[in-house]
């Protein structure tokens, strides 16, 4: 029943769109104001201060504590590098402080490339984790109005960067510590210096690319080579046209200099270069989560405690069932799990929008498409269940670009907008004539024939050497019935945007409930206690309390297993801690009591 109400409310919005499209025509109002904010130098860092701004409103601060095992891993590593290490000293009983993707022995550490902790470690200096998440996402924002202004014109880079920052699936993502964050602003800031190498040919553009991407291999390094591959493509072709690699000489050392921060940190943890701290905790403890399909049988080389062994349970379920026969109907499962996430509720229509421009793609739409299917692709090494979407973040700000194109097509744009097949150039524009000077300073680059004043100099657009397509004849500016439609169109959805503000913040106060009462439970505990956590059966296995100190002398209290009557020889190492016991179930925090002898 809601997806069929869900249809109809997108069927009534799209038709409110088109009814919106239709009697902009003959409004005599120009949204010139708006236009000259939207095409002004500062437009893309003030709507990054917005996006900001939406976050801190639905996370409600920037002192959340992680929620996932993996976010309190890299907390934790964030915290460690933020005291000038790389490694925090091992605990004293390992039994105690045993956790999901952080290593105990031979040191404290997260199993993860360190690239995105050390981004989360200025927030942590100041006391604020979650600032840095919300930095990055404003940094996004910012990028993602820059590039789509930049590949097709000021109203569709707002519709973009509207739908983007407003969506419940963005913001779920931007108030938490996963490294999506890091790679996000990495992919979109070397498209974005791509765009910038491929006008000017400055090689400081393609030295941003290659610092961009290998950083953000230093983050998810499938994720980034899977990203990288379709704008390797395309600087490798332009490198061809121009018949040299020289420019490419320096960015590439560069790179490769970037890259060696991950076998920096392979020598710093675990004693040699050459070994991968990820690699080697699946091999620690669960052997069959690697690239491959079906389980490894090879056995553990460290077993787990009693309560994270639901999770090893879980994970196997999940890996045993991938095989290569299941691959194409995972494949179909994520992209459809992608889809119903992304058009949740009134988005439905967005959705649909998405689809008809994934159909009509051309020129910078196209890429996004290759550049999604690049991404779907990688990860088919990898066994996950279909709904974990995290994987796919990176796609959201190209995905809500295809939408708005759509959306413009509907409010009645020129097909040319957003790419479609452009009419031939003439030949003084082909062989490298010069536009005239009243050429319209505002029309869209990836449709228009760019100048340089002072020579004039006509240059080849942007989507055209990203797709190889002719390049187009100088495109007309963007009409003013179209600015009208689309500032009505950009009105008529801020409500719905809006209640979506109003949804995320409650959906993630029922994601952050559990942890931000447990915080508050131990820090009511006496400074210099140790609480002992026992779990229930029943208790939730991807919900955690215990963890690890990036510093166990100087931490306020020590959060570990309840151990029975092992608890005693904690007790022993740390006389003048409290001793506490914490239940999860009913968050009841009372003085441990230990049995006689």
């Amino acid at each position: 029943m809601s997806v069929l109400l869900n249809a109809c409310l997108a069927v009534a919005i799209l038709f409110g769109l088109s009814i919106v499209g239709r009697t902009a025509r003959s409004w005599t109002w120009r949204p010139a104001r708006i236009a000259a904010f939207l095409r002004s130098p500062w437009a893309p860092a003030a709507l990054g201060l917005v996006t900001i701004i939406i976050v801190r409103f639905v996370w409600r601060s920037f002192g959340e504590p992680g929620v996932i095992h993996d976010e309190r891993a890299y907390l934790l590593q964030a915290e460690i590098f933020a005291r000038g290490r790389w490694t925090a000293s091992p605990p004293p009983i390992a039994a105690f402080f045993e956790q999901m993707h952080v290593f105990v022995e031979p040191a404290v550490f997260a199993k993860y490339p360190p690239a995105h902790a050390m981004m989360l470690v200025p927030g942590i200096w100041l006391g604020m984790p979650g600032l840095m998440p919300a930095l990055l996402a404003g940094i996004a924002g910012a990028l993602t109005f820059w590039l789509a202004r930049r590949l097709s014109n000021a109203w569709t880079a707002l519709l973009t960067w509207m739908l983007w920052t407003t969506a419940p699936l963005t913001l779920v993502w931007a108030t938490s510590y996963l490294s999506e964050s890091t790679t996000t602003v990495m992919w979109l800031a070397a498209a974005a210096a791509t765009v910038l190498w491929l006008e000017s040919g400055k090689q400081i553009y393609l030295l941003g690319v290659a610092a961009a991407l290998a950083w953000g291999f230093e983050a998810r390094p499938l994720t980034m080579v899977a990203l990288a591959a379709p704008l390797g493509f395309v600087i490798l072709r332009r490198l061809i046209e121009i018949g040299t690699f020289r420019p490419a000489a320096v960015p590439l050392l560069a790179g490769i200099a970037l890259l060696g921060v991950g076998l920096i940190w392979n020598q710093q943890t675990l004693g040699d270069w050459r070994t991968d701290p990820y690699s080697l905790y699946s091999r620690t403890y669960f052997p069959f989560d690697k690239p491959g399909f079906g389980i490894d049988p090879t056995p553990p080389l460290r077993p787990l405690p009693p309560e994270l062994l639901p999770m090893d349970a879980w994970s196997r379920e999940v890996h045993e069932v991938y095989v290569p026969s299941a691959v194409p109907v995972a494949f179909a499962q994520r992209v459809l799990a992608l889809l119903a996430t992304y058009s949740f509720g009134w988005r439905f229509a967005i959705g649909a929008l998405l689809v008809g421009s994934l159909i009509r793609a051309r020129g910078a739409a196209r890429l996004a498409l290759v550049v999604s299917a690049s991404l779907f692709i990688a990860y088919l090494a990898f066994a996950h269940p279909p709904g974990w979407v995290v994987y796919y973040l990176e796609l959201l700000p190209a995905l809500h670009f295809l939408a708005a194109i759509g959306l413009m097509r509907l409010l009645g744009q020129s097909s040319q907008i957003g790419g479609a097949s452009p009419p031939r150039a003439p030949h003084a524009v082909a062989r490298g004539g010069s536009l005239p000077r009243s050429a319209p300073a505002g029309a869209p680059v990836a449709r228009l024939a760019r100048y340089a004043a002072p020579e004039n100099e006509c240059r080849v657009p942007v989507s055209s050497r990203i797709t190889g397509e002719s390049a187009p004849s100088a495109a007309a500016p963007v009409s003013a019935a179209v600015a009208r439609s689309s500032a009505l169109a950009a009105a008529l959805l801020l409500p719905l945007c809006l209640t979506d503000l109003w949804r995320a913040r409650a959906a993630i106060d029922v994601r952050n409930a559990f942890h931000r009462r447990a915080e508050e439970v131990i820090r009511a505990a006496p400074s210099n206690s140790i609480v002992f956590v026992r779990y229930a059966p029943s208790d939730n296995p991807h919900l955690a309390v215990t963890r690890n100190e990036a510093d166990l002398a100087s931490a306020r209290a020590w959060v570990v297993y309840d151990r029975g009557a092992d608890d005693k020889r904690l007790l022993a190492l740390a006389p003048d801690r409290k001793p506490y016991v914490l239940e999860p179930s009913t968050f009841r925090l009372t003085p441990l009591v230990l049995p006689q002898e």
